[in-house]
């Protein structure tokens, strides 16, 4: 089996093709010809590496995965994250708060290989609902979305809800999300072209970056958004507090621009805010999730697909901010 592997950190060139024995067959695993990968942030962190953490390499990457049950012929999508199915945790549903919760392509080999084996919880049912290279687009953001829109956030009916780089992976899905639970959206992205795809996804307004915190303001009749929702990092983190009215939420998922920031705690006592974490969510809010993507209800946006073969390109493009959604690659090694 063919396979493209990391076993050191670095640039692109750390994406090598490698042979690698074929899944064995285990009690209770299905086995899976994967057709399609989407790309996500996270694979950059992987490849880079990320001070202080250790991702367990050599590695195969890949979270978003799509193919054919080799047993039924069924095409199916898998869950981008696993917990031990046996801890508390897990055995109340969260998962993600599981402290063997792995994130395939990340705590575990993923997707970028041509066939592999997985447990029948790990399916996601896809039928002919959308095409499987639109379905790759899909789980690993969509349910960061959900998580922290929905289980986090707790996102209500009128809530005004900013979604920082709408056009992101997980942006895109964080309109849909918080449209489809009866919010209003606005959102920043940074050229025209973005922010066009935001309003088509269902934002009422969307703004470049800088101007968010005033036009919020505005937009809200000067008392703030009732939400933020954030992954971008310390390029956004002063406008996103400032856009949010007293009272409000910000909630983040990530830190792609930097992950120190400065707080005022004057202004988070006198403002009474709120500071949520997120990082991914449960098998239940995945399927939960999944379910409207099946009808119809959220759309993914696949900016292109690749070869993959050619994932150190689409590596290099994710990198210099040229993807509007996100970019999936197809089985062709």
């Amino acid at each position: 089996m063919r396979a493209i592997r990391i076993s050191e950190h670095g640039g692109p060139e750390v994406l090598r093709t490698v042979e690698l024995p074929d899944p064995e067959p285990r009690p209770g695993t299905v086995p899976v010809r994967v057709t399609h990968v989407g790309l996500n942030h996270l694979d950059l962190w992987v490849r880079r590496g990320v001070p202080g953490h250790r991702f367990p390499l050599p590695l195969v990457p890949g979270s978003d995965v799509v193919g054919v049950r080799e047993d039924t012929g069924e095409v199916v999508a898998l869950h981008p994250a696993v917990g031990c199915m046996a801890c508390e945790a897990c055995l109340s549903g969260r998962h993600d708060l599981c402290r063997r919760y792995r994130i395939r392509g990340e705590g575990m080999d993923g997707g970028m290989r041509q066939r592999l084996r997985v447990s029948e919880a790990e399916i996601l049912p896809l039928g002919d609902a959308l095409p499987p290279e639109q379905a790759a687009g899909v789980p690993l953001s969509l349910l960061t979305a959900w998580h922290m829109l929905v289980g986090r956030a707790r996102v209500r009916p009128g809530d005004k809800v900013l979604v920082q780089a709408g056009a992101s992976g997980v942006g895109v899905f964080a309109i849909q999300v918080a449209r489809l639970h009866g919010a209003r959206v606005a959102a920043t992205a940074s050229t025209e072209a973005k922010r066009a795809l935001c309003r088509d996804l269902g934002a009422e307004v969307a703004w470049p970056y800088e101007e968010a915190a005033r036009e919020a303001k505005a937009w809200t009749g000067r008392t703030g958004v009732d939400l933020v929702v954030d992954h971008v990092g310390a390029d956004t983190w002063e406008t996103s507090l400032a856009a949010l009215r007293w009272g409000g939420t910000y909630v983040t998922c990530g830190a792609t621009t930097g992950h120190l920031a400065t707080l005022n705690l004057r202004a988070l006592f006198f403002k009474q805010l709120s500071i949520l974490g997120s990082t991914m969510g449960s098998m239940g809010e995945m399927e939960r999730a999944w379910r409207h993507v099946l009808a119809g209800a959220i759309r993914p946006v696949v900016d292109r697909v690749l070869p993959m073969s050619r994932l150190a390109e689409a590596h290099a493009l994710l990198e210099s901010r040229q993807v509007a959604g996100k970019l999936v690659v197809a089985q062709d090694l």
